[in-house]
Formats: structure tokens, sequence, C-alpha cells
């Protein structure tokens, strides 16, 4: 089947229904055949009459203006009379989290080319618009002033003939290079050959994008910039090294093992270090924290939240032989940290949210900074340990919860917001003789923490936090729920059951307790 499609307007739109079979749609331009696109969609095949999808998936056709699209494949006449162009349509739907930024649609996964720059901080991300799961992975696009509020605009790197477009990150050329202007925003990325039919036989490669426009459109460099050294090597991550005065790009090679190159062109990459870490896997980052005394230590982190801290020179890493996790549960993953924020490291991580039904999938965590502390070890050593803590900008935004939804049955103290309206933060200082155990009912779902024996349990399942903490902060945000003990020492994210929030403790397990809400 084919449909003709003549462009006078910004956007195409190809209706989505979830839940059917994947069939392969190809986009070429009718003046001179070439093809510019390729997707698989899910696609009713038994609509003959009416094609309702789930939703519209928007493409930006603004650059073929005044020409005309082809779009060939396996679909019913009647989905093709639905496709259209037209002009920016508003998808949003209210029903989700409130500071946990989610797609307007589709399916999300690991966050690229986190940078800030002129007052807007950039996230990047893995992205399907055209399915509630995982294929045809493009780069979306959302921007923040205050961390906590996202607007998404247009996606900005689609699949081509090369690949899709995996993860990678980005940064402002502050050095002038590459014949672009120092405020141009580069972005290095992962083409992963071979994972759609228009690009079999190819591998995956390293390659670079540009933007002169604040990143809204990203203009793809078409040379590798690190041509494939294994089969799927993927995710750089690329920073200033000023003692070294270089580009360091950090880079997933296979299995357990990692590269550091070196540039200072950002186009020719010389490796420097081949390195093993235990157990870490992909999307690789780098860096720098401070101690509350001021000291520092470098930190090498893998997609699971596994961190090694250890000391760089600008060519090698050499890690101090201990393997951390940064957090309680496994659903964040593949955290990266933004570019050219100087006083600070901010961190986000994708959260492997199941699908509820709705039309998106998958949220992003709270943005955290992120610090360390040393501590003593038993053998008479030095450990050094991460700590994370929501953004300054979360605690900006906090006010007391509104007290008509605080109530007290039989010494039990209750929020509850129907409205669903905001986010919900909670402080406390647990009272050392409540007991063995505390607990609290949060939305659907029942949480215990057992100081004495360090684990915590969201309703069946069972996670190692730590021992003997007392400070606990929790934000509940839709279904999500993140709990940080003893000012960010130890962190874990979880999904709860059911998104209406609400929350119940008994009030002796506290010595003090704080209500808070955000919108």
């Amino acid at each position: 089947m084919k449909r003709r499609i003549p462009i006078t307007e910004s956007y195409l739109y190809i209706p989505v229904c979830t839940g059917h079979d994947l069939k392969n749609l190809s986009f070429y331009l009718e003046e001179d055949g070439e093809k510019i696109l390729e997707l698989r969609v899910p696609v009713d095949m038994s609509k003959e009459e009416e094609y309702a999808g789930s939703f519209m998936a928007e493409i930006p056709v603004r650059q073929f203006a005044g020409k005309t699209i082809i779009v060939e494949g396996d679909f019913p006449l009647i989905m093709g009379m639905t496709m259209e162009n037209g002009p920016k349509r508003t998808q949003y739907v209210s029903n989700r989290p409130r500071i946990h930024f989610t797609a307007n649609r589709g399916w999300t996964n690991d966050p690229n080319g986190m940078v800030y720059k002129d007052g807007l901080y950039h996230l990047y991300f893995q992205y399907n618009p055209f399915d509630i799961q995982w294929e045809n992975m493009c780069w979306g696009h959302a921007v923040s002033r205050d961390l906590l509020h996202w607007a998404q605009l247009d996606t900005v790197l689609f699949p081509d003939e090369d690949g899709t477009m995996f993860s990678g990150c980005g940064l402002v050329n502050d050095h002038g290079l590459m014949g672009l202007p120092e405020d141009a925003l580069l972005f290095y990325y992962t083409v992963a050959g071979g994972s759609s039919d228009w690009s079999k036989g190819k591998e995956f490669t390293q390659k670079i994008a540009y933007s002169t426009d604040m990143g809204e459109t990203l203009t793809k460099i078409k040379e590798p910039c690190i041509d494939t050294l294994y089969y799927d090597n993927r995710d750089p991550k690329i920073f200033w090294h000023e003692e070294s005065k270089a580009y360091i790009m950090v880079l997933w090679l296979k299995g357990n093992d990692f590269g550091i190159f070196r540039s200072t062109d950002l186009k020719s990459w010389e490796l420097s270090q081949e390195i093993h870490l235990e157990e870490a896997w992909e999307c690789p980052d780098l860096f720098c924290l401070t101690s509350p005394e001021g000291e520092k230590k470098w930190f090498f982190w893998s997609a699971d939240g596994y961190y090694y801290p250890g000391n760089f020179d600008g060519w090698r890493f050499e890690q101090d032989g201990i393997r951390h996790t940064a957090y309680m549960s496994k659903l964040a993953y593949a955290a990266q940290t933004f570019s050219n924020v100087s006083d600070r490291v901010i961190s986000i991580p994708w959260l492997r949210l199941e699908n509820d039904g709705r039309l998106f999938t998958s949220s992003y965590g709270i943005p955290t900074e992120m610090s360390y502390v040393p501590q003593d070890t038993p053998e008479g050593g030095t450990d050094y340990l991460l700590v994370q803590k929501p953004v300054r900008e979360f605690y900006e935004r906090l006010e007391p919860a509104d007290p008509d939804r605080i109530s007290k049955q039989d010494d039990k103290l209750i929020y509850e917001n129907r409205d669903h309206d905001k986010a919900f933060a909670l402080s406390m200082e647990l009272a050392e003789d409540y007991g063995n155990v505390y607990r609290w009912e949060i939305n659907d779902s029942v949480i215990l923490y057992s100081p004495q024996s360090g684990w915590v349990r969201v309703d069946e399942e069972r996670y190692q936090a730590g021992l003997g903490y007392r400070k606990v902060f929790m934000i509940v945000d839709d279904r999500i729920l993140e709990i940080f003990f003893d000012d960010g020492i130890r962190m874990g994210t979880f999904a709860l059951k059911g998104r209406e929030i609400s929350f119940a403790m008994d009030e002796s397990m506290a010595e003090k307790v704080e209500m808070f809400e955000v919108e």
C-alpha cells in the first residue's frame, strides 16, 4: 500500500494502534525517490471503514515543505487515509507524574545528551514515538528551567540507513572546534547498525550531531568519529579534563570492559585505556565529586548504578578495587550527569516502569546532586560512599502540605491527595525506641524498614538498605516512590501500587514529621 502526502505543514501524523503486529513503513521523497525514514509501527490490519488508532505519532517534516512524501508498507487503505500533514497538536494528558518527566506518548528509556545552556536544562532521551514498546530508537527532547517541570519539544534524531539512534551525550562547544561557533551544542551518539532492515549488514559506530539553534534541531555528521571496535560498542559520554587539556570519552566496549579515549579536536579520538570493571555494563560515566571537607575523588559509573571510586589523571582511571551500588532497587537505570554545570554534579536515571495502561511507558527519576563521604573500613583503609540528594530546586519548591488533606485516625497520621494535582514529600526522624520495624502505607502499597537487619520491603519485594538509619526523606509522585536515608547516603526508587497519592503511618514511629507538597 502507498500513500501520497504533499507537505504544506510542519508535521506528519501517523496513527498508532498499540498491541497489534508491527509492520514496516518506508518514507520516500516523490521528487527524487530518496528514502528518508523507515519505521516499525503497530498496525491493525482488520480495519476497512474506520481507523481509530491509540494515538497519532508526530514526525517533524518542515524541512520537506513544498515536496511530497510517499509512505509505503503493509497497511490497510483506511490507515493510509488517516495519515495526514498538519500543524502542531497538543497531545498532553494530565494524568501522569507531576515532577518526574514522562513523554507525551510512546516509549522512553536511557537519558541522553544532558546539557545545560543559557538557563535551560536539555534532556534528550531514547524514544519510540510510534508505540508504547521499545523499537525505532530516536532521540526525544525536553527542556526545563527548574529540573522539575519539563516541556517536550520535537523529536530530533530519527533512524537512518546507518542504523537506529542509540544513547550518547551532549556538550557545549566551548573551544569553538569543528568550525562551529562556541555556543553550538555538540552531541555524540551511537548509531546501531544492523538494528533495522534499512541498516542490515552495518555495525555500531559513534557519530556526531550539532545544533546551532539551542538544541531544537540537530544536524548529523555522516562520518563516524570512532569506527566499530567491538560488535555493539556504545554509549559515549564526554567531558573536558582541564588538568590534561583534553576531552575525555568513556565508552562501553564489551562485557564488563570500557574504553577511555582522548581528543583535542573532538573529531579524532585516541584510546588511552581499556578497563575491566566487575559486573559493570553499558552507559558509562566518569565524574569528579567533592566531599563535605572539599576533597576530590573520581568515580566511574555504569548503567546499573554500580560505581567505582578511584583516581583519574586524564589518561587512566585507577580504581580502588571496591564496587558499590548507588540504588537499593533495579528500577533506576542508565543515569547520566549533566554537562556544562560548573558548581555541582546532577544526575538523572531512567525509571524502568512497566506500562500501566496509559499511552506512555516509563519515567525519569528526580534529578539528584551528587557528592561523597569518606568512611573508615575495618581493615584500616578508607572507603568512599556516594551521596545523592534531590536537587536544590526541589527543596525550593516545597510548601507545607494542605492541612485539609491531613488527618489523624486511631493514632495514625494520614495524608490524602485524590486530586492528583501535586507531588508529596515527607521528612522524618525515626524514634529509636519504637520497635524493630517501621511501617508506612503509601498509595496501595506497604513499605517496611528494619534498622536492625537493614532491609527495606516494598510490598512483596525486599531490598538491602543499611543498618541504623534514622533520617528518612520520601518523595511520592503518581506511582513513583523515592526514599533517601540519612541525608542521601542511601537511596532507592520503587514502583507503588496505585496512582492516587495517600499516606499513613503510626505517629509514634517518628520524633519529628514534616509533610510537603510540590506542584
